[in-house]
């Protein structure tokens, strides 16, 4: 019982590291505890700490893929805590997160453990919805073209939006997350849209069209799709989003997601970096005047390191 604390402290103080890593024992041994004591209307979760270097036993990102999935259907959740360096399995630890209903943190300093399982607690381990699904959709005579930055290998065929038997992500209570995208707008030059972005098939270039966000002109949709928490019927809901959310004065917050979008870039040295630099990621944050206990000021320290 979580009221023991004393027997718990003793079993976690127990435990050692050596030798080789057997994570298909591991999981079997957890998922067969966790149906044992399943408890209908309460939160089923395992819990995995490792380095990912899994050796023995099932040890292929498709195994691990397979093995999961097919352990969904117990109900149990799984949350993947990363550790350690040098010979870290990032790849597989998220497969297994991915494919577990489960969510993922790598744990790189005490104050990261104790976000996780203390002011971040409840979004991390109470379920509030499964298989959440999100599409945009712009309009294509105002943009031209559009590039997600970020869960790229969370993205989902068109088709799969409204197909139930598709796994998706697995939200937790008060859990809050950011999607950005890149847009190049119709009134943009033809040369400012890389071939990789996706195109959307707004008018003709012979029609010499420029069109503008006005008022009350509705340029994207946001569908989501989900299913509460232990419920097999999904829900699904649409948004219509208009002119006021245009602006040239983005809130703090989005000056720090872009900040961190554009170190992220420089750091992978991605395709779509162009002039970025981590100079100008930090000149973002300047304007900000975080204070030394907020959250953010974390990735503040962390830009003057690099």
């Amino acid at each position: 019982s979580g009221a023991d604390k004393r027997a718990i402290t003793r079993a976690v103080d127990s435990l050692v590291a050596d030798g080789s890593t057997n994570g298909e024992a591991g999981l079997e041994q957890a998922y067969r505890i966790a149906e044992k004591y399943r408890r209908e209307g309460g939160v089923n979760r395992i819990v995995m700490a490792s380095d990912g270097d899994l050796n023995v036993g099932i040890s292929s990102e498709s195994e691990l893929h397979a093995y999961v999935s097919e352990k969904r259907s117990t109900g149990v959740y799984l949350s993947v805590l990363g550790f350690g360096s040098g010979n870290y399995k990032d790849n597989k630890m998220e497969t297994l997160a991915n494919h577990g209903n489960g969510t993922y943190h790598y744990i790189d300093c005490i104050e990261e453990a104790e976000k996780v399982f203390g002011s971040d607690l409840a979004a991390n381990i109470i379920p509030l919805a499964d298989d959440v699904k999100l599409q945009i959709e712009f309009d294509p005579a105002i943009v031209r073209g559009y590039r997600l930055i970020g869960y790229e290998n969370r993205a989902l065929a068109d088709d799969d939006f409204t197909d139930d038997a598709v796994d998706a992500a697995e939200i937790g209570t008060g859990h809050q997350f950011t999607i950005a995208y890149e847009l190049v707008l119709f009134d943009s030059p033809p040369e400012s849209l890389p071939s990789s972005l996706a195109r959307e098939e707004g008018p003709s270039e012979e029609e010499g069209r420029i069109v503008e966000c006005i008022d009350d002109e509705t340029w994207l949709v946001c569908s989501m799709r989900y299913k509460t928490a232990g419920s097999q019927e999904s829900v699904e809901r649409s948004y219509d989003i208009g002119s006021a959310s245009c602006t040239a004065q983005p809130s703090d917050d989005w000056l720090f997601a872009a900040a961190v979008i554009e170190c992220g870039m420089v750091l992978r040295d991605s395709k779509y970096a162009g002039t970025a630099s981590l100079r100008d990621a930090k000149a973002l944050l300047d304007d900000l005047a975080l204070a030394r206990n907020d959250p953010k000021a974390d990735f503040e320290r962390l830009l003057q390191t690099l």
